[in-house]
């Protein structure tokens, strides 16, 4: 998914999310991350394909729900929205402008605990999504399943999954299949060995795996500097 700058020099971002209900204005100094007012930051995660993410909870959002911002050498890339299922209910790339809003309800929601608990789970659901050119749909179904395997990472025990889905919209339909972790305490999943078959055929291997977990306190705590693979050509 997603390369090794020497430093960041006080860039400011600012977009407006959800509607304009929330105010995103992450600083970036001295190659640090400074959350939003009102947020808390708990997790910086260092991956594999040169990305680092930060992650922080709101006291004005309902409980369970978190926020992801992604960055690889260049800076910020995406910021996602999701709840303690791990429904993507909004995100919002940052280099485009591109937003995407979960359509509620589901036909079959995504369920962190249908998977912890029977080891499986499917998921139909649409995003509506709103670029330069206006308003379209973009439907995604699939499954994630535990593999039955755990692995620790960095000290972070992660149940090892396996998944694929598909997502379809004006632009044709690509799918997305492979491993990626998932942390039982946390509650978030965590990126893998993936390949994203393009509408042509075309077969893009990646690897998200995390590396590193930092929490409040520990070396790598809202570094911005991705640190692993960014001398590498990645797609």
């Amino acid at each position: 998914m997603s390369r090794l700058a020497s430093h960041i020099a006080r860039p400011m971002f600012s977009f407006a999310v959800l509607g304009g209900a929330f105010a995103f204005v992450p600083m970036v100094q001295a190659a640090q991350i400074t959350p939003p007012s009102g947020c808390e930051a708990f997790l910086t995660v260092q991956s594999r394909g040169c990305m680092v993410s930060h992650y922080w909870a709101c006291t004005a959002d309902p409980a369970g729900t978190h926020w992801r911002l992604s960055m690889d050498s260049d800076g910020p890339i995406s910021l996602s929205f999701t709840d303690e299922e791990f429904r993507w209910l909004q995100s919002v790339d940052l280099r485009s402008g591109v937003t995407a809003r979960l359509v509620e309800p589901e036909s079959d929601p995504a369920s962190l605990t249908e998977l912890m608990e029977t080891g499986r789970d499917s998921f139909t659901f649409d995003l509506r999504v709103e670029d330069a050119e206006g308003v379209f749909t973009r439907s995604y179904s699939g499954f994630d399943a535990l593999t039955g395997e755990m692995v620790t990472i960095d000290g972070e025990p992660l149940a090892r999954t396996e998944f694929s889905y598909s997502q379809s919209g004006p632009d044709g339909t690509r799918s997305t299949s492979g491993n990626q972790y998932v942390s039982p305490d946390l509650r978030m999943f965590f990126g893998g060995k993936e390949t994203l078959t393009m509408p042509d055929g075309a077969e893009i291997p990646y690897d998200a795996s995390p590396v590193d977990f930092a929490r409040p306190g520990e070396a790598g705590y809202l570094n911005a500097l991705p640190l692993y693979d960014c001398g590498d050509v990645l797609s």
